[in-house]
């Protein structure tokens, strides 16, 4: 149970860890491209340049396209098994054509995104700005 002298002992250790976090903080330097040093060599992970809308493409291509789908098919499917485990009852039936509806809404809105970066990025490279990363 959270008493006024456990709040006490859990804001006190978290502005310790924060005081020590700002202390001991050090400068990356982290810029885009690869860094080789002299037994190592760390490309970049986005590897589309360092302008915004480059990043953004990046993010949206590597990152939230393949959970993002693997997600989708993950709801499709189980809204079929909603479907199959109805068994014509009318409330579990309204149920999984609710859940069907969102899961096409979701994918919707998910292709979105990468049409709408892909757009972005065509368009701003077309106008002599910054290139953006090929998939």
């Amino acid at each position: 149970m959270l008493t006024f002298k456990n709040i006490k002992k859990i804001s006190a250790t978290l502005l310790f860890f924060l005081a020590l976090f700002i202390i001991l903080t050090t400068t990356a330097y982290a810029q885009g491209g690869t860094i080789c040093g002299s037994t190592i060599c760390l490309p970049n992970p986005f590897r589309g340049g360092s302008s915004l809308f480059a990043l953004l493409r990046s993010v949206i291509n590597d990152i939230v396209l393949p959970i993002g789908g693997v997600l989708a098919v993950l709801s499709f499917i189980y809204s079929g098994f909603l479907y199959v485990t109805a068994q014509g009852d009318e409330t579990k039936i309204k149920t999984a054509h609710e859940a069907l509806f969102d899961t096409s809404v979701g994918t919707a809105v998910l292709l979105g995104s990468w049409v709408l970066a892909n757009v972005i990025c065509q368009t701003i490279g077309g106008l002599g700005g910054p290139i953006c990363p090929t998939p």
